[in-house]
């Protein structure tokens, strides 16, 4: 079992000054829960849950936080008003503990869309993914068009790309998708994006890496830069314009050639609220944890695509004992921030789009995923051996479980 204190809703922060008047709705479990009114003149703002209105204590001089208690339902409604004559701004969450078990294994693969197979291929190819599966499913499936989104039938080429032969996991799922499929949305620009941004490898030899694969014509970012933490890395792009990053590792020392990959270090996803989503993913199984903030300018932001400083909060959190100990790297940019949410459902367009992992039981899964307040995106894709089925984190990101179907109905 995992614990965590899920945020249901929020933070949404609102500006004094003007007469703000919000409405919105939110899932949860039933049960007990809190409301965290963070700011100044607090008693200036009335909010209600579920019709009820929310008393504060009359001691909110200055800036200053209030807790109160809650009782939420499955679906909730939040109202808040904001007094045209308060001062300063008022950041509004809703938190609920929670105590599951998803089931979660390990993480399978990321997801990555391409718009030519063939050239995506031979990119992993230069890179020393040595292992492959392809085709790697149904060109059509309505039963995985449904469960990823799709009102209609797709088609698609599929291929897993692996670092050993024979193929095992974690894999790269890349997917093109063709004709009335297709979806012309490019990667994220920028490293900054809130969703996934990057997945990160390890490589024996840094600098003979970034060699070998510029006389191969892969576009990088910059030359390989130190991070203030002292970690060596570059940024580099796939034909579409997807980031990879690769990292220093002293691992297996010795001459080598060729880009010399050692596994998937982490996937990185960008977050708007870090607390928020830490506990989100603490709930799944990621109950390990390092801090990862960061702030720098010089060669560490130009590595990043930035001509001026940057800094980011961030977190490095991994599935705990009995897995493969899958490591998310969580960040939170600070600057420069980009507030434009990951892209929305089908999964089709161009980039990293989605991760998966494998479960125990995926009929359990997704019913304690049920329990927790959470909706599926569509029905569950594919057959009773290996069926998929996804959710939403916090921001959006499309959250991939995979594992035998055991409930028939």
């Amino acid at each position: 079992m995992h614990t965590a204190n899920l945020t249901r809703f929020g933070p949404q922060t609102f500006v004094h000054g003007t007469p703000t008047d919000y409405s919105g709705t939110f899932r949860a479990m039933e049960g007990p829960a809190e409301l965290l009114v963070t700011g100044k003149d607090i008693t200036r703002a009335q909010i209600k849950v579920n019709g009820r209105s929310v008393a504060f204590p009359r001691n909110s001089d200055g800036d200053s936080e209030v807790v109160a208690a809650l009782h939420l339902n499955k679906e909730n409604t939040i109202d808040v008003g904001v007094a045209e004559q308060a001062e300063g701004a008022l950041t509004v969450r809703v938190t609920q503990n929670a105590r599951a078990d998803v089931g979660i294994l390990r993480q399978g693969y990321f997801g990555l869309n391409t718009s030519n197979m063939e050239r995506q291929r031979a990119f992993y190819e230069t890179l020393g993914f040595v292992g492959e599966i392809y085709p790697a499913g149904p060109e059509t499936s309505t039963s995985f068009a449904r469960s990823l989104g799709f009102e209609d039938n797709y088609l698609i080429h599929v291929s897993l790309h692996s670092l050993e032969n024979p193929p095992v996991p974690p894999f790269v799922d890349t997917v093109q998708f063709r004709g009335d499929s297709y979806r012309e949305e490019p990667p994220y620009a920028n490293l900054n994006h809130i969703g996934m941004a990057y997945a990160t490898y390890s490589t024996t030899d840094l600098d003979g890496a970034y060699s070998f694969l510029q006389s191969k014509a892969v576009e990088f970012v910059s030359q390989p830069a130190t991070a203030p933490d002292g970690e060596r890395f570059v940024f580099m792009k796939d034909q579409d314009g997807a980031y990879l990053k690769l990292i220093q590792t002293d691992a297996g020392e010795g001459s080598y050639s060729g880009a010399n990959l050692v596994r998937l270090v982490n996937t990185n996803m960008n977050v708007s609220d870090l607390q928020r989503s830490r506990e989100f993913y603490r709930l799944l199984g990621f109950t390990e944890s390092k801090p990862a903030a960061q702030a720098g300018a010089g060669g560490f932001a130009a590595a990043h695509g930035f001509a001026g400083a940057i800094e980011f909060d961030g977190e490095d959190i991994s599935l705990g004992a009995g897995t493969d100990g899958a490591t998310l790297q969580l960040r939170q940019w600070k600057t420069p921030y980009d507030s434009a949410p990951p892209y929305p459902p089908p999964v089709n367009h161009l980039g990293i789009d989605r991760i998966n992992f494998y479960v125990k039981d995926l009929s359990a899964s997704i019913s304690t995923m049920h329990e927790l307040g959470f909706e599926q995106l569509g029905p569950i894709g594919g057959g009773p051996e290996i069926g998929i089925v996804f959710f939403f984190d916090p921001d959006g990101i499309k959250v991939q479980l995979a594992g035998p179907v055991t409930d028939a109905g």
